[in-house]
C-alpha cells in the first residue's frame, strides 16, 4: 500500500514493527556492576548501560538526535557491551561496560529515514572529545585569555545567581541570552527563564537559522516556518540560491529526496537546473547550472515571472498580488540576463521548461546572502504562487506547526551586544560568526558577568566569567523539532548513557539559578511537549522506543494526507527593488567574496571533530584545511596555482589561505568555506586556517538584520608557492593556474 494512502493507526502499527525489526530499544534507567565476589560497586562507570537491558557481546540501537546543526535528524546510536577487570581495594571485580561504536539515521524518522550525514555520523567524537569541558570553571585571567580554573557547581550556582540577583533587580532589560536556533524543550525552558526574572526574550544571530527564507515564507504565503519543497515528487526543479544538497536548511532531508527526483520512479528522472553564484554541491549535481553573478537573483527570479506570463505559462497568475506581480510586469528579461551574466536564449527556455513541466518546483534560498535577498526570495517564491502548486505534489508545502512558540528571535547583533551587562550564551559562537568589524570582542569585554554554558571552550566562551558546560546531547534528554519537518515532528533525545564528566544539562541549570534567586520557574519536559501531538493508538512508552513523534502525513507529504495548511497570504505588500550592495570600492577591491556553509564544519561548529578535518573538502579535496577558490582568469592574472598561499583583504580585515583554482568559479568572485580560523576551539581545530567571516563588512539585510554573507568586496595577492594545502585527490593536486593539465 502506497505510504501517502495509510491511516494513522496502521502507520502506527507500521513504524513499531519497523522498530522492532532494527531492535531500537527503550533507554537504560540505573544500573550496577557486580563484583567477582558477589559484591556491588556502588557506583557508575562512565557510559554505562543497564544490565536488564543489554547482553555482553551483543549490540543495541538506541534512538536519540544528531547535534551536529539545526536540521534535527533522528539518529541510532551503536552499543556494545563488554566487561572488563578492575581492582579495587585489593579485590578484583568484573565490570560490565558500554561504548557507542556508531551513529546512523533513525530508519522511523521521515527527516533522516536512516541516513545521516558526515558531520552527524562524526558527533560520536563529540561525545569522547578529549577537550570536551569537564565540569563548571571560572574565569581566572583576564577576558579573552582562555585561563579558567574548576569549581563545585554548588558554587557556581551560588556564584552566578548572586550576580544574576544583582543584575534582575538593577536593570533586567541589560541582561542578554544568545541562544541557538533550535526548537524544542531547550528553547521553551529559555523563553520560561527569562519570563519568570523579568529579562527580554532570547535572541539569536545564528546563519544557520535562515532568517530570510523564514521571513519570506510569511511574507509570500503566511507561514510561519521553512517551507518543505516536495522535491521526490517534481519532475522539474529550479535551485535559486539554495545549496540544498550542501550545507542548506536539511542535507539529508534533501539528498534523500533527490534521490528520489532523479531515480525513485519508474521511467520518470528529475531535471534539475541550478542558478546561483557559486559551483556548489547542488550545482555540482544539477543538469544545468547558470551561474548568475553576485547579487543578481532578485532580478533573475523577477525575469522569469515576465517571462511566465508573457507565454501564457503562469497557471494562477491571480495568487500573485500588489507589488511582486507589478515587478514581473515591469520586469525585462533581456537586460536581467545581461546583468546576471547569463544568455539571454537559456533563461528563456528555462521559463518554459518550468513552465510547461507537470510538476513544477523553485527552490529558493540565500546560501550566499546579499543586502537584497529578502526581495529575492520573495520574488523567487512567488514564481511557486504563478506555477500553482502550493500545496500540490511535487510542490511546496507549508511547514509543521512548531508544538512550542519559544523559538528565539532573529536579531541584529548591534544593539544587543551594546546593551547587555550580564550575558548568557547557550549553542552559539557569535564572536567566530560575526565579523570582526563589529568589534565583538570589546564588547564580551565589557560585559559585568558573562555565562557559557558551551560544552567547549570556544572563541566566544573565552571571554566568559563562568563556564557551565552542558551534557553531549547523546547524555542528554530533549524534545527537539527539526528545521524542516514533512509533518507534524518532535524528535525524542532520552539518555541512555551516563555523563562522561561532570556536565549538568542546562535546562537544570536554569532550574538551579531561578530556584536561587527565588523565582517560580518549571522547564518543559520531552513529554509535555510531544504528547500533544500523539496520534491516537501511540503510547508515549512507543515514542520514546522509537525515537520520536511524527504523523502518517510525514511520511509523503501532500494535500490528501497533511494537516491543513494556514491560510496563505497574498505576496508582500511591497517589494524592495534596491540593487545589492557590496562595501568597498570596486577599483580597490575588484572582487566579490563569498564565504558559504561548509558541508564538513557547518557554521564552524563542528571544526573540532577530526573526522571532518580529515574529509576531502567537496570542491577542492582539501583536507585539514579550507582554501580560497579562485576563477582561472583571475589566477593567471596574478600568477596564482593552486597550493599558492594568498592573501584575501577587504577594507575591514584581511586573512592568509592556499589558494585552489577551481575551474568553475565566475570570473571576479572569489569563494571560501565557513569552519576554519577558530582561536579557540580544542587540538583539532585552534589556530587552524582562516575563518572568512572575520574580514567581512557590517552589510546587512535591513528587514531581518541578518549578515549579509557576500556584500564584501576584496582583493587578491599572491604571497608564496607553499599555503599548506594537503588534498586528497591526485587529479586535484595537478590542478595549474588555467584548470585541468
Amino acid at each position: 500500500m502506497p505510504s501517502s494512502m495509510v491511516s494513522a493507526p496502521s502507520a502506527v502499527k507500521g513504524l513499531m514493527d519497523r522498530r522492532d525489526f532494527f531492535k531500537i530499544v527503550s533507554t537504560a534507567s540505573t544500573g550496577l556492576v557486580t563484583g567477582a565476589c558477589g559484591k556491588k560497586i556502588d557506583r557508575y562507570i562512565p557510559l554505562l548501560v543497564s544490565e536488564r537491558e543489554a547482553v555482553p557481546g551483543e549490540e543495541q540501537w538506541h534512538p536519540g538526535v544528531c547535534g551536529e546543526c539545526a536540521a534535527g535528524c533522528g539518529v541510532i546510536a551503536r552499543v556494545m557491551e563488554g566487561e572488563r577487570i578492575i581492582e579495587q581495594e585489593g579485590q578484583q571485580f568484573r565490570q560490565r561496560v558500554a561504548a557507542i561504536k556508531k551513529i546512523e539515521g533513525n530508519p522511523l524518522d521521515p527527516v533522516s529515514g536512516g541516513r545521516l550525514c558526515a558531520r552527524g555520523q562524526a558527533a560520536l567524537q563529540g561525545l569522547y572529545n578529549p577537550d570536551r569541558l569537564q565540569g563548571p570553571m571560572r574565569r581566572k585571567g583576564p577576558k579573552g585569555d582562555a585561563d579558567f580554573a574548576l569549581m563545585s557547581w554548588q558554587e557556581a550556582i551560588a556564584v552566578a545567581a548572586e550576580k544574576l540577583d544583582r543584575a534582575r533587580k538593577n536593570d533586567p532589560t541589560q541582561i542578554l541570552f544568545i541562544a541557538g536556533p533550535q526548537p524544542g524543550t531547550r528553547a521553551l525552558a529559555i523563553a520560561r527563564f527569562l519570563e519568570a526574572i523579568g529579562a527580554p526574550p532570547a535572541v539569536t544571530f545564528e546563519p544557520a537559522d535562515f532568517p530570510l527564507e523564514r521571513k519570506a515564507a510569511e511574507q509570500v504565503h503566511g507561514w510561519s516556518g521553512l517551507p518543505v519543497y516536495d522535491l521526490a515528487r517534481a519532475r522539474y526543479a529550479l535551485g535559486i540560491g539554495a545549496d540544498f544538497l550542501g550545507g542548506w536548511a536539511s542535507p539529508v532531508f534533501y539528498s534523500r529526496r533527490f534521490g528520489n527526483f532523479r531515480q525513485g520512479r519508474p521511467g520518470v528522472r528529475g531535471k534539475l537546473v541550478q542558478a546561483e553564484s557559486r559551483f556548489s554541491t547542488t550545482a555540482h549535481s544539477a543538469d544545468e547550472w547558470l551561474p548568475l553573478r553576485p547579487g543578481t537573483e532578485l532580478l533573475f527570479a523577477l525575469a522569469l515571472g515576465r517571462l511566465l506570463l508573457d507565454q501564457n505559462l503562469a497557471r494562477q497568475p491571480g495568487a500573485v498580488a500588489g507589488a511582486v506581480l507589478q515587478a514581473y510586469q515591469a520586469a525585462d528579461p533581456g537586460a536581467a540576463a545581461r546583468a546576471c551574466g547569463i544568455d539571454e536564449k537559456r533563461l528563456r527556455r528555462v521559463a518554459r521548461e518550468l513552465g510547461e513541466s507537470e510538476a513544477p518546483l523553485v527552490i529558493p534560498g540565500a546560501s550566499v546572502s546579499q543586502t537584497n535577498s529578502l526581495a529575492a526570495l520573495i520574488a523567487a517564491g512567488s514564481l511557486n504562487l504563478l506555477l500553482g502548486n502550493v500545496q500540490q505534489p511535487g510542490g511546496v508545502q507549508g511547514p509543521a506547526p512548531e508544538p512550542t512558540a519559544s523559538r528565539p528571535a532573529f536579531a541584529n547583533p548591534l544593539a544587543a551586544l551594546e546593551r547587555a551587562r550580564f550575558l548568557f550564551v547557550d549553542s552559539s559562537n557569535p564572536l567566530y560568526t560575526l565579523p570582526a568589524a563589529l568589534g565583538v570582542a570589546e564588547k564580551l569585554a565589557r560585559v559585568d558577568e558573562m555565562v557559557s554554558f558551551s560544552p567547549f571552550l570556544n572563541d566566544t566562551a573565552a571571554y566568559a566569567d563562568l563556564l557551565l558546560p552542558d551534557h553531549h546531547t547523546l547524555e542528554t534528554t530533549a524534545a527537539i523539532v527539526p528545521a524542516v519537518a514533512p509533518g507534524p515532528e518532535v524528535l525524542l533525545a532520552t539518555p541512555f548513557v551516563q555523563p562522561l564528566y561532570e556536565t549538568r544539562a542546562t535546562e537544570q541549570v536554569l532550574a538551579d539559578l531561578a530556584k536561587a534567586v527565588k523565582v517560580s520557574f518549571e522547564a518543559a519536559t520531552p513529554r509535555s511537549v510531544a504528547e500533544p501531538l500523539l496520534p491516537e493508538g501511540l503510547a508515549w512508552e512507543d515514542v520514546v522506543r522509537q525515537g520520536g513523534i511524527w504523523s502518517a502525513a510525514a511520511a509523503a507529504p501532500g494535500p490528501a494526507n497533511r494537516p491543513p495548511a494556514r491560510k496563505a497570504a497574498p505576496a508582500a505588500a511591497a517589494l524592495d527593488l534596491t540593487p545589492a550592495e557590496f562595501a568597498g570600492d570596486a577599483a580597490e577591491f575588484p572582487l566579490h567574496f563569498q564565504p558559504y556553509l561548509s558541508l564538513q564544519f557547518g557554521d564552524g561548529r563542528s571544526a573540532n571533530l577530526p573526522w571532518m578535518q580529515e574529509l576531502p573538502d567537496p570542491a577542492s579535496s582539501a583536507m585539514w584545511g579550507l582554501p580560497v577558490e579562485v576563477d582561472p582568469k583571475t589566477a593567471a592574472k596574478l600568477g596564482i596555482s593552486t597550493g599558492d598561499l594568498v592573501r584575501v583583504e577587504s577594507r575591514h580585515g584581511k586573512l592568509e589561505a592556499p589558494a585552489y583554482v577551481h575551474p568553475a568559479a565566475i570570473p571576479g568572485v572569489v569563494s571560501m568555506a565557513i569552519g576554519q580560523g577558530h582561536r579557540h576551539f580544542g587540538r583539532y581545530a585552534s589556530n587552524r586556517g582562516a575563518n572568512p567571516l572575520a574580514i567581512l563588512a557590517p552589510q546587512w539585510e535591513k528587514t531581518t538584520g541578518a549578515l549579509a554573507l557576500g556584500a564584501t568586496r576584496v582583493r587578491l595577492a599572491r604571497l608564496g608557492p607553499r599555503g599548506g594545502l594537503t588534498q586528497f585527490s591526485p587529479q586535484d593536486r595537478e590542478m595549474g593556474p588555467w584548470g585541468y593539465r
